[in-house]
């Protein structure tokens, strides 16, 4: 028997500054960010973005764009799915659309962590 040490999965961690939203920046209200962090889905590891396991918003209109982010956490939703979702434009939730599209590989690498 093999006393390998068990390695843990890997989650990956998307932000986005709130310069990066164009919603924002219309109305000089750029401070703020926001984090998405994804897990490897069952068998599909990091296959469509992964599953989303937490959110942050930190923005001047926090509470009208955690909603998204929230039924995203509650439906075990994968962050390809999210970043698929048809937004209005310009709205401050394609911020969370813009950090899901990262962790499928539109825009910068996220950050993996362990």
């Amino acid at each position: 028997m093999s006393s390998r040490p068990r390695r843990r999965p890997v989650s990956r961690v998307a932000g986005l500054t709130m310069d990066a939203c164009d919603r924002a920046v219309m109305v000089g209200r750029t401070e703020g960010f926001v984090t998405l962090i994804a897990g490897p889905r069952r068998l599909l590891g990091h296959a469509g973005g992964g599953r989303l396991l937490g959110a942050t918003v930190v923005a001047p209109r926090a509470g009208e764009m955690i909603h998204e982010a929230v039924l995203a956490l509650r439906t075990s939703m994968f962050a390809g799915r999210l970043a698929q979702t048809v937004h209005a434009y310009p709205t401050w939730s394609m911020a969370i659309q813009q950090a899901a599209a990262q962790l499928v590989g539109h825009g910068p690498a996220p950050r993996r962590v362990r």
